[in-house]
Formats: structure tokens, C-alpha cells, sequence
């Protein structure tokens, strides 16, 4: 019996007709409908239309065309394998394993001159992978060209290699099995009973020769039937696009048939396909024509009637409405604001289309894996629940996912990385990962502190640097930091002591030990894992261990099961794939590495397609699934149609048939299918405007020509059609251009109506921080401690705000570093400076610290820490000689007790540091505006107490400075002044800043004040409390000058200041 073709340009009249031949039942009554299709969409679009149509649905079976065919081989020659050799999966690793010892022969020359030099191994194995491709493409499309390599016709190194591969796989190639299923089937040695009594291919727009000389050979024994999808009802397999009519000669021209332009440039793959039909012998099943025409009122409607008439070419422009938005085309800046734009899109059709819903819509992109982050922001973004629209995301392969599977390749890839801390901390921080530790988010960050304090930067040891090419240095090395922590639980540090070497890290409070232990399990384990990595190995070892990896690093939870799964079914699949190739050799992780991540690339959960809300998903072939409103997003000029870039190799691309694949034809196909499936509206969008300069960006060359076609065939009376279908959006969501109630722009979002309505009324005064002061402070506040009182005049701000407000602006910690220090950071310097001085101070000398400061790791590995270090011993011993020779050598009298009660406030603590001739205090850094204050506040309390045999006199001792003060004749008074800012600063926060107010007060200009708070290197200004307090306001006013007075008026008059 023939083939049964049945052919439509609506796929709901093709299923509608699958319906009625699926109502004869078959004999057995248990047997499954075999339906081919090419994809899990259409797939699962097919059931559930199949079950609309009969009510019920079941027992059905959807195989691909190459597992049916492959299936339906095995059933008439069951000694086949249930995988072919030949599979490109196993016949790359059959490649890789014959082809190193045929690179001798003078015709491999070719191939070994590319596998020569670096990375010998992983080139192999890509090399092996583009043969593998190639030569199964060679077996359905060239198997006369197989057929003559196999005869010993040619001796280029493709036949060589060919014949070896056909010699040890005992020609189970495709075409071979093809070969002997027809002889066979022809001699009768086939048991016909075990194929399919009915066998139906649904939606292919193609299928190769191959392919379909099975299915016509088939046919002879079964019914047979392909349900195609064809856009035009018309004989159209003369005509020509207007790109080869122009080469033609005149008479040619004249001779040519009339047609559409658009499907002639667009369907080429289907008019190669319907001839190969034709050819075939297939006979339409039934006499009913199954083509449908759409409403010829809509603009989307005549572009498809013309294309199903074959009309088009000819004849006056037809009217089209100027309200018409059937045909909507966006040109944005960027992805993100074409997501953007599309919701506001749909939201509008769902405004203006009562019966429309998010199932019915159908939301395709070239690139799946660049849209679908935007798709997630904007789409899960929006805030008012009225305008949520759900949606699913299919297509995406697993690794992209950033899930179990992206953290598994990131193990994968330490070896080589000198195993970095932010490398394995984007590792422990992956949920199944720290899960499977005992950790959690909260341990993390105390992780995280542990490492930044200890300074570990990567590499183990001294030794696995020195392994690698690098100095042995220890420091900032795991191994350091780790000895550090855990010495740091056995003992605590005191004084600097050190056991052999190692410092410990006294920061072990509370669950820290516990969170320790854990922390250093995983690192250990996972260094172990790193050097067991490092060793070539068999495929089924390194499937063995892969697996060792799942088991022993991740403990996925209900989010990573699918992954886990899906890693473990690829790893069988490697095992697999070794078996069937036979290669026993052993591979390094390279290639291990790159064939997981393609595998992993290739991998899609499978879910996401048609689940209730609008579909997002990949732009393939076959999937002329027919929606009311189908969009396509990144249409930009080179992301579609795909170009073909066969290896140089292909002999194919060298000289075409007809029949042969070019991604360049699907893809202008799949424009013509989706443009054809779309019922209501048909939405195109590109990046069109550059988001740098705002200039204009080609789109598609499949959207210039359908543009260039609707502007000769269509009008809608105004000049400018069809550009004014192309609606050129704002770089801005909140351009006050979109909520004008005028044009074509339009958004449904209130935030962005507010934003764009505040930018047309300019930029809005800033709330103060505060509009009126606290009450009067409660009573135990008024009582501060001589500390307290010299953190208030450090940071008034944040004395503030902390202590009435009780906000504690607690900066992040920096994040991690990968690179070793190589210059000393400056808050390190001055504290290291301090406690060298100190060292000075007391007789010893400052450079006994080295090995100390060198333990923290805060130097600079090496020889030029050490250098650096004696640097900065050099200036504290200059330092600690002016100091000594204040003191005279004596020591210091006893600390003063202070208690104090001026006017509402008191002052207590204890005032230490004075010697028989002044108060002393030294600094390991520049005189500051914050030093001069703070010594002037503890000058005025020694005045205060006045107590006999004691001094009156303060000094302060800086690298570049030596700042003083003599006797006060009414200290009380002064801190009286004081005292009533701090009363003033615990109701508001008082505009004082120590080093910007020094400079007003040094030049007496406002000029020097706001270098200081706003232009200087590290700008007072940028303080965060300073921020919260002042950042709506310039403090820097009347009152910033007043209290600025205040304070360093009378200081200024007892101050003397001499320079070192």
C-alpha cells in the first residue's frame, strides 16, 4: 500500500483527521498507537489535543525518528545492538582510539599537524567528536559516497579511516543495516508481524531520504501515514526567490510561475520536502481538503492567505486597517527591555481579548540561555499581583541552571586553578554542598570572616606551590590559615605567642569549633579529591569516581534531585558509550571535563513546555504548534537564521544535493511555521537601537524581508508603512513618553508611572534624615565614661545612631581574594606600626614581631614583606626615641580615677598614660584632626582633676608631628562646652566630623572644609553614618561652622604643634 499523506497548513485540521484515523481500532485491542514525532512539545501538545478531540487519551507511544527507525531495524535483524557503533556518542570514542595510530600514513598528515603542540589529548578528543558527527551525517545523506569508500575507491584519510571503523564495527553503520533490512524484507526473511499495524508521523516538516525510504518501504507491510505540515494548497515547488530570479536571463523570467516572495524565500526546506513526497509516491489519505484560510480582516490573517493561495507577487497593495495589531514589531536597547516591553504587551492583549489566556501563548528566542535570566526578573519582578502573568521556561540545559550540575563541573575544574579560596567557597556555597558538611548559610558567613582574617588566598602548602612552579612560601596558604584556626580552638593568643610557628587565631566562640571541624573536613576532602583528579583513568573509572563525587560532596534536597539524577543517568551513559566504542584507554580530566560539560549543555529537564502559563522556550524546527499570539524575542541581525559552519573537512558542505540539512533553510522555515501558527497576533522583537549611542541596529534579515514584503503587498493609507509597525521603544522603562495616553507607547507599570512622574517635576527634595530632635535624653545617658566621651567626639553621627537609635551600620566584610598582598594595606600598616612601637616603648626591639606579623599574614610573601617590614621598623624606632626622650626613662605615675559632675552630666573612667612631666600618648601614623580632639579632651579632664604631684601638660607623639598642650586655666568650663554638644548630639545628630572641621578651622575657609569632606582620597563624607545622617543635606552650613569653632577655638589657642 502507498504512503497515506495528508497534508494542511493549520495543524489543528491535521489533528482534528489523526483523530478520525485513530477511531478505526486495531486489532489488538492492547496494542500502542506508534505517532513519530520530533520533539517533546509537539509530543505533549498532540496528547493533550488527542484528548480533547476523543475525550480520552492513552496508550500512546512517541518515539523520534532515529530511535523508531533503529527500533524497527533491530525487530527484522534482532542480532543488532540496542545501540549502533555507529552513534555518533560512541563512535567519537572509536575515533579517538583508531586515530592515533593512523597518524603515520602521509594522508593524516593533515590531522597530525592540528593535534601537534599543547593539549594534545583534549584536541584529540574534539577532533574525534566533529569526525564522529560528520560521518554519521555521511550515512544518511552520502551513503552512495560510504558505499564506494567501502569498495576501496578512495584513499584520502576519511575512506582510510572510514574503512578501519566499518572493518571493526562489522559494518553496523545505518546504511549498511538499511541495506540488509530491504534485502531481507525482500527475500521475505522478515517477520512483518512484529511491526506496528498503524504508524503515524505527525508535524515533520522534514525528514532525509533515509528516513523516508524506510517509511516507504514500510508502507508495503503496515499502514503508513504522514501528517505534514504544508503552507500553501498550490502546486508550489517552481517557485524561485527573488534572489535567484535576478540571476536568470529575461526568458527565463517570463517563463517563471508567479508565487509568493515570502514563501518562496522562506520554504525552501519544505518545498524540497514535499517534492521528495511527491517522488516518494505518497497519495493523499481521504479526499478532504484539509487546508484552512485565516480571517482576511486582520493584516496577519492576509499574510497567510496569500501565502496558502500562492498569491502575492502581484496586483495593487490591499488595504489594511490603521488599528490593525495583528503585527507588532518592538525595537528595543537591550534584552532586558524587550522582556520588559513584551509583558507590557501581553498585558495589553489580555486587556483588549476577554477569552485570551497565558496558555495561549508562545514566546520563542534564538538563545534561550541569554533571555532567560530577563525573563525571570522581569516576569517574577512585578510586584502588583494583578498584573503577574505565569509563565515556564523550557529548553534550558541543566548546567545553565546554576544548580547541583554547574557546582559538580566547578569541582571538576580545581585541578589547575591552585585551588582558590573564592574557588571552593562558591563551592561549599552551593546548598547541597554545605548541606552534606552540616553547614548553613549562617556558618558561611562566619566561614567566610575566618578566611578573610587569617588571610588564606590559595594553594595547600609550601610544598604544592613549590610542586607547581612557585616559591615555597607557606603564607597565605590553606594550610597556614587552617593550623591557625585550629591552634586558635586548643589555645587562645596572648602576647603574640607562637607554636612552632603557627600563631592561633583566638575568634572561636560559641558552635565556632563545631562550624570549624566541619569546615576543615570539607576542604580536606576536597583537596584529597583534587589530587586523585590530576591521574589519568579509564572511562569507567572516572565514571566511578564522578560518582564517588555525587555521593560524597552533595546531599541535594527536593530542588537538586532532578540534577542528580540527571548526572547519574549521564554518567551510565558514559559507561555505556565505553563499552559500546570498546575503548579501554585512559583519558586525563580534560577530556573527561569537556565531555560532561557538552553533555550537560545538551541535557534539558524536559519540563516547562505548555504547563498552563505563557511558554518561553528555543527557537527549533518542528515546532509548528499552533497559539493565538506567538512572539519572538532576539531577532537581531547574526542571531538568526544560524549560519552553517561545517568543520573544513565536510564533504558535504563541499558539494550539496537537495535534501541535504542546512540549518541556514530550518531556521528560515521555522520563521515561516511560527508566522503561519500564529492565530491572533504575530510579535517580533530585536535589539534595534545601540543602549551606548541610541544608533540603529539592523534586525534579522528574515524580519527585513518580511517587512520589505508587507510594504509591497500591504498599506495602511500613511506613507511611512511598514515602518510604523516597528514600534522603536525608550532605553528607559520610565521614559513620561509611555504614560502619555498617546502613540504606541504604553506600560502598565505604576512604579515606573511614578518614577517617569517625579523626573518630569525634577529631581524631589530628600527627606531629612530627621524633621525635629529626640526628647531630652534619659538620665543614664548623661553619666559617659571618659571612652565614651571620646567616641561621641570621633563619630557624633554614629554615637547617634547607635546609642538613641540602637542602628548598627555594620560594614560588609571585603570579599575574598584570590591574590596574595603585594604592598602592605594601610589600616594594616598603622596597627602593625602601633604594636611595634609599643614593643620600642618597652625595651624590646620592634623587628621581634616579624615572625608574628608575618604569621597573620598581612606581609607580602617572601623576601619583599621582610623588606617592607624593616621599612616601617626604621621610622617606629625614630618614633620611640622622641618618645623616650619625653619620658626621661622614668616610668609612668599611677592612672587617675575620674569622676567628674558638670552641670546635668558626669564623667567617669580612668585617665592613664601620664608621666612626672606630661599625660603621653603616641600614634603610629600622621597628627589628625581626630588625635588633636581627643588628646584635648583628655588634657582638659588631667587639668580638671588637678591633682597634686601630677602634670598639666599633654602630649601627643605622630610619625610626622609632635602636638602639645600647657595648663588650662578653667578646664571646667571648656568641658562644660563640650558636654553641652554631647547633650546636643543624643537628641540629633550633631554636624561635627573631627578631620573636616580641622581644616576649616586650620584656614578658616569652607573652601579646605569640603576638600576635606568630599574631594580628598578617602573623603570624610563617605563615612556611612555620615551618610545616613547628612546624605540629603550639606552639613557643611552655619551650625557645621559654630560647633566647628567651638571645638577647635579653644584648642587651637592652647595648642603648639611642632613637626618631627
Amino acid at each position: 500500500m502507498p504512503l497515506s499523506l495528508y497534508s494542511s497548513n493549520r495543524m489543528e485540521h491535521l489533528v482534528n483527521r489523526l483523530a478520525e484515523v485513530l477511531r478505526r481500532p486495531l486489532a489488538d485491542p492492547l496494542a500502542p498507537e506508534v505517532i513519530v514525532v520530533q520533539s517533546k512539545g509537539m509530543q505533549r501538545w498532540l496528547s493533550m489535543e488527542l484528548a480533547r478531540e476523543a475525550g480520552v487519551w492513552a496508550n500512546g507511544v512517541f518515539p523520534f525518528p532515529n530511535a523508531f527507525v533503529w527500533d524497527l531495524f533491530r525487530k527484522v535483524l534482532p542480532e543488532l545492538p540496542a545501540a549502533s557503533p555507529f552513534d555518533p556518542a560512541v563512535l567519537s570514542w572509536r575515533v579517538m582510539g583508531l586515530l592515533p595510530g593512523l597518524l603515520d600514513q602521509p594522508a593524516f598528515a593533515p590531522l597530525a599537524g592540528y593535534l601537534a603542540g599543547g593539549q594534545r589529548e583534549l584536541k584529540l578528543y574534539q577532533l574525534a567528536g566533529k569526525i564522529a558527527d560528520t560521518f554519521d551525517q555521511y550515512t544518511i545523506f552520502r551513503p552512495d559516497m560510504i558505499a564506494r569508500w567501502e569498495r576501496g575507491g578512495e584513499s584520502h584519510w576519511q575512506a582510510i579511516l572510514w574503512r578501519e571503523l566499518a572493518g571493526e564495527g562489522l559494518g553496523l553503520h545505518r546504511e549498511a543495516v538499511r541495506r540488509e533490512f530491504f534485502r531481507r524484507l525482500a527475500r521475505g526473511e522478515a517477520d512483518t508481524a512484529l511491526f506496528p499495524e498503524r504508524i503515524t508521523v505527525f508535524g515533520i516538516s522534514y525528514l532525509p531520504q533515509f528516513h523516508l525510504d524506510v517509511f516507504r518501504r514500510l508502507a508495503d507491510f503496515t499502514e503508513v501515514n504522514l501528517f505534514v505540515m504544508g503552507p500553501c494548497r498550490e502546486y508550489w515547488a517552481d517557485i524561485l526567490p527573488e534572489r535567484i530570479i535576478a540571476r536568470l536571463s529575461p526568458r527565463e523570467r517570463e517563463a517563471r510561475i508567479e508565487g509568493n516572495p515570502l514563501l518562496a524565500s522562506l520554504g525552501l526546506l519544505g518545498k524540497e520536502f514535499s517534492d521528495t513526497l511527491v517522488e516518494l509516491g505518497a497519495t493523499a489519505g481521504g479526499d478532504t481538503d484539509l487546508y484552512g484560510e485565516a480571517p482576511d480582516t486582520t493584516l496577519l490573517g492576509m499574510v497567510q492567505n496569500d501565502i496558502l493561495r500562492l498569491e502575492g507577487s502581484g496586483g495593487g497593495k490591499r488595504p489594511v486597517k490603521g488599528s490593525d495589531r495583528s503585527v507588532l514589531l518592538s525595537s528595543c536597547h537591550s534584552p532586558m527591555r524587550e522582556v520588559e516591553v513584551l509583558h507590557d504587551t501581553l498585558l495589553n492583549l489580555f486587556a483588549s481579548s476577554d477569552d485570551l489566556t497565558p496558555r495561549d501563548i508562545l514566546v520563542m528566542t534564538p538563545d534561550i540561555e541569554t533571555y532567560a535570566p530577563y525573563i525571570s526578573a522581569v516576569f517574577d519582578g512585578c510586584q502588583d499581583q494583578r498584573l503577574k502573568i505565569p509563565y515556564s521556561i523550557a529548553d534550558r540545559s541543566i548546567r545553565r541552571e546554576g544548580g547541583l550540575a554547574e557546582t559538580f563541573l566547578a569541582i571538576l575544574d580545581l585541578p589547575g586553578r591552585r585551588f582558590p579560596v573564592t574557588a571552593v567557597m562558591e563551592i561549599l556555597a552551593s546548598p547541597p554542598v554545605h548541606a552534606r558538611f552540616g553547614l548553613d548559610g549562617g556558618d558561611l558567613e562566619l566561614i567566610r570572616t575566618w578566611l578573610e582574617e587569617t588571610r588564606i588566598r590559595w594553594g595547600m602548602d609550601e610544598e604544592e606551590r613549590r610542586r607547581a612552579g612557585f616559591p615555597p612560601y607557606r603564607e597565605h596558604s590553606w594550610r597556614a590559615g587552617l593550623d591557625r584556626l585550629l591552634l586558635g580552638y586548643a589555645m587562645p593568643e596572648e602576647d603574640g605567642r607562637m607554636v612552632e610557628g603557627i600563631l592561633p587565631f583566638d575568634a572561636m566562640e560559641g558552635e565556632g569549633p563545631e562550624v570549624l571541624g566541619r569546615f576543615t573536613g570539607f576542604v580536606e576532602e576536597l583537596h584529597l579529591l583534587v589530587a586523585e583528579l590530576d591521574r589519568p583513568r579509564t572511562l569507567t573509572e572516572w565514571v566511578r569516581l564522578c560518582r564517588r563525587i555525587l555521593d560524597g560532596f552533595f546531599a541535594p534536597g527536593e530542588d537538586g534531585a532532578f540534577d542528580l539524577a540527571a548526572l547519574n543517568g549521564i554518567l551510565a551513559e558514559l559507561e555505556g558509550v565505553g563499552d559500546g566504542a570498546g575503548f579501554g584507554g585512559a583519558v586525563g580530566l580534560p577530556v573527561i571535563r569537556a565531555w560532561l560539560r557538552g553533555r550537560l549543555d545538551r541535557e534539558a529537564p524536559g519540563l516547562g513546555f505548555m504547563t498552563g502559563g505563557v511558554t518561553f522556550c528555543a527557537m527549533l524546527p518542528m515546532r509548528s504548534i499552533p497559539f493565538a499570539v506567538i512572539a519572538l524575542l532576539g531577532m537581531n541581525d547574526g542571531a538568526f537564521p544560524r549560519q552553517n559552519r561545517p568543520p573544513g573537512f565536510d564533504l558535504i558542505a563541499r558539494d550539496r544535493r537537495r535534501g541535504d540539512r542546512s540549518l541556514r533553510d530550518e531556521d528560515r522555515y521555522l520563521f515561516l511555521e511560527a508566522l503561519l501558527s500564529a492565530r491572533r497576533h504575530f510579535i517580533i522583537s530585536y535589539t534595534g537601537q545601540s543602549i551606548r549611542d541610541n544608533s540603529t541596529l539592523p534586525p534579522s534579515v528574515l524580519v527585513e524581508e518580511f517587512l520589505d514584503y508587507l510594504g509591497r503587498r500591504f498599506t495602511d493609507g500613511s506613507p511611512d508603512f511598514p515602518a510604523s509597525l516597528v514600534t522603536r521603544h525608550r532605553l528607559q522603562p520610565f521614559s513620561p513618553a509611555y504614560f502619555t495616553g498617546a502613540g504606541t507607547l504604553f506600560s502598565y507599570s505604576e512604579e515606573n508611572r511614578r518614577a517617569a512622574a517625579q523626573r518630569q517635576k525634577g529631581a524631589a527634595p530628600v527627606p531629612s534624615f530627621m524633621t525635629e530632635p529626640l526628647p531630652e535624653p534619659p538620665e543614664e545617658l548623661l553619666t559617659v565614661s571618659l571612652a565614651g566621651l571620646l567616641s561621641f567626639f570621633d563619630n557624633p553621627a554614629r554615637y547617634f545612631a547607635r546609642t538613641r537609635l540602637g542602628i548598627r551600620l555594620d560594614e560588609l566584610p571585603p570579599p575574598l581574594d584570590d591574590r596574595e598582598p603585594f604592598a602592605l594595606d594601610s589600616l594594616d600598616a598603622f596597627r602593625l606600626r602601633g604594636e611595634m612601637l609599643d614593643l620600642a616603648l618597652d625595651g624590646q626591639d620592634p623587628l621581634d614581631i616579624f615572625p608574628v606579623a608575618r604569621a597573620r599574614g598581612i606581609l607580602p610573601p617572601a623576601r619583599q614583606g621582610e623588606l617592607m617590614f624593616r621599612g616601617l621598623g626604621a621610622g617606629v624606632r625614630e618614633l620611640a626615641e622622641r618618645v623616650r626622650g619625653l619620658t626621661g626613662g622614668r616610668a609612668p605615675l599611677d592612672s587617675l580615677p575620674v569622676d567628674l559632675e558638670i552641670g546635668p552630666c558626669r564623667i567617669n573612667g580612668i585617665l592613664g598614660g601620664i608621666w612626672p612631666d606630661a599625660l603621653l600618648r603616641h600614634r603610629g601614623g600622621k597628627l589628625s584632626g581626630r588625635d588633636q580632639v581627643r588628646l584635648w579632651i583628655e588634657h582638659l579632664v588631667l587639668n580638671s582633676l588637678a591633682r597634686e604631684g601630677y602634670p598639666a601638660a599633654s602630649i601627643l607623639v605622630a610619625t610626622d608631628a609632635t602636638l602639645s598642650f600647657g595648663p588650662v586655666e578653667e578646664p571646667l568650663g571648656h568641658l562644660a562646652a563640650l558636654l553641652d554638644l554631647y547633650g546636643e548630639g543624643l537628641r540629633e545628630p550633631l554636624r561635627f566630623f573631627p578631620r573636616t572641621a580641622a581644616a576649616y578651622a586650620r584656614k578658616g575657609e569652607l573652601s579646605a572644609a569640603r576638600t576635606a569632606w568630599e574631594g580628598e582620597f578617602f573623603p570624610e563624607g563617605n563615612d556611612p553614618y555620615y551618610r545616613l545622617c547628612f546624605g540629603a543635606v550639606d552639613p557643611l552650613d552655619g551650625e557645621f561652622e559654630r560647633i566647628a569653632r567651638a571645638v577647635f577655638g579653644p584648642l587651637a589657642a592652647h595648642m603648639k604643634t611642632e613637626k618631627a
